[in-house]
């Protein structure tokens, strides 16, 4: 198979499990009006799976998706309308956050490196979310922290916890059979 071929379906398949991810949203609140959500897991999935472009395309699309109308938004939501609204910034931050990521890792599969990748990934979803809030609100940067931030960093951990064996051991993996060279000339 084709090196693309194999980036355009692992993007594909991460973009299905970012979509995935989002349907399994739920809110509370009591502690906070932003969903709770898996989507981030795919975020991370993409920057660790996939070389810098694929990853930032694997995300892109998932948001091509939900504006053209597909429920891949938290909580069934789609529509150009979710892209300006409240939660807008988190979205825009996840193309940016899986290309920072993967051009940390590039073709490695160091574990220092993704744990960087890692932290990377979610302080960039982070400051997008903060900044969609404070846009489009007019909250103040503590209220965006306080609302956007401090409520998921435990469940943003956890994530990570369950991400990083997983993209650790595909990684490994992809890079022993496909090679350094494939994820280089794929960035």
């Amino acid at each position: 198979m084709p090196r693309y071929m194999r980036f355009l379906v692992l993007s594909a398949f991460v973009t299905a499990l970012t979509a995935i991810g989002a349907l399994t949203s739920f809110t509370l609140p009591f502690l906070t009006l932003v969903p709770f959500s898996l989507q981030v897991f795919g975020v991370y999935l993409a920057g660790g799976l996939l070389p810098a472009r694929w990853a930032f395309l694997s995300m892109l699309t998932y948001l091509v998706l939900g504006a053209i109308g597909l429920p891949v938004f938290a909580e069934g939501a789609h529509g150009v309308a979710i892209l300006v609204g409240p939660f807008s910034g988190y979205l825009w931050a996840y193309p940016i956050a899986a290309w920072a990521m993967a051009r940390i890792l590039r073709a490695s599969d160091h574990k220092r490196r993704l744990i960087l990748g890692l932290g990377v990934n979610l302080v960039i979803i982070y400051a997008g979310g903060m900044i969609g809030i404070m846009l489009t609100t007019g909250a103040s940067l503590i209220h965006a922290l306080v609302e956007g931030v401090l409520p998921f960093i435990g469940w943003d951990m956890l994530k990570a916890a369950l991400a990083f064996p997983i993209i650790q051991k595909a990684r490994s993996f992809t890079l022993s059979r496909w090679g350094k060279q494939s994820y280089r000339q794929a960035s």
